[in-house]
């Protein structure tokens, strides 16, 4: 282990850079802007930070591709000093292989994007969605391994330690399978059956209403279960916040990309509403449900670290004194 800061500081600068990474590729996928800049590694023939700045703000498409490329470019850099660090100041050999493959992951993500520009592929383009949540969960984690709270943390005995990891992990895979579902949505062909869309549309429901009921039953449990780890516990209220605030902007993703549904406006209210395709609403809508999902991601995914971390599993025989002998 070491007491410097530094790398710490710079696992911080991953992962705030890798946010405004996902929600800019969010941005590009819903202006369909994935394909502006034709070429790669380099824009139109530019080294990529060299491109004329009077171009690079004049198109509106232009400036959301070759924007999302600078950012990823930055957070390559810092991926690349913060390996260095780890591999000189951590004297933890598997956080040293964690930097490694942070540096990995980031060249994998410029790799399969750079891909799919060059090949127009739609497939490389949704495990590109995919893998980008994955990245940014690591950098949150080297967040968490590097920081003094984890370092000097004293893990203590709780008999509920093991039921609660369990959940937050099962959270952190149901959250990232929603990801996935929504990515299937998002890079959906046109020329795709109809069956498609019904069959994501109908699992990604589905999946949302068990993670709504295993983010509830978290919330509660931790409120009664872990009152002396008051960090775990506001872990599991802000993934329960996050977890509403989700679930409100994807109804509001679905009405402006789709409309009212009819049973809505049947039944209970007669909204008259026409969607308008890449309006100001419709984008905000669809990025910030894009964005909001991978902080689900992460706040279920610190939940499960910081269980492990700060909860010892205690056997049932362990709150019990032993028997005499007679």
């Amino acid at each position: 282990m070491t007491n410097d800061k530094l790398p710490h500081y710079l696992a911080w600068a991953l992962a705030v850079g890798t946010f405004p990474l996902i929600w800019m590729g969010g941005l590009v996928t819903t202006y369909g802007a994935g394909m502006a800049v034709p070429d790669w590694p380099n824009t139109y023939g530019y080294n990529l930070f060299l491109y004329p700045l009077e171009s690079w703000l004049g198109v509106w498409d232009v400036f959301l591709e070759h924007s999302h490329r600078l950012i990823g470019a930055t957070v390559g850099m810092i991926a690349i000093a913060l390996a260095v660090f780890l591999w000189r100041k951590d004297s933890r050999r598997w956080m040293r292989w964690m930097g490694v493959m942070a540096l990995a992951g980031v060249c994998l993500q410029g790799t399969l994007g750079g891909l799919r520009v060059i090949g127009d592929d739609l497939l490389l383009a949704k495990i590109h969605g995919c893998t980008a949540p994955v990245f940014f969960g690591l950098a949150a984690a080297l967040v968490a391994w590097t920081s003094p709270a984890w370092l000097q943390a004293s893990p203590r005995p709780n008999a509920a330690a093991r039921r609660l990891l369990w959940l937050a992990i099962g959270l952190t895979l149901g959250i990232y399978l929603q990801i996935v579902l929504g990515a299937q949505l998002r890079h959906l062909p046109p020329e795709a059956d109809v069956f498609w869309f019904q069959l994501w549309v109908w699992l990604h429901l589905i999946v949302a209403g068990l993670v709504l009921i295993a983010v509830t039953w978290m919330s509660v449990f931790a409120r009664r279960r872990l009152r002396e780890s008051p960090q775990l516990a506001r872990r599991a209220q802000l993934l329960l916040v996050l977890f509403l605030l989700q679930l409100f902007l994807g109804a509001a993703t679905w009405v402006t990309n789709f409309g009212w549904p009819a049973w809505f406006t049947t039944y209970l209210w007669p909204i008259d509403y026409t969607v308008i395709a890449e309006s100001r609403l419709q984008v905000l809508s669809t990025t910030a449900h894009v964005a909001v999902g991978s902080l689900c991601l992460i706040a279920a995914l610190s939940l499960m670290l910081w269980s492990k971390r700060l909860l010892l599993t205690t056997k049932p025989s362990d709150n019990h004194p032993p028997r005499p002998r007679t």
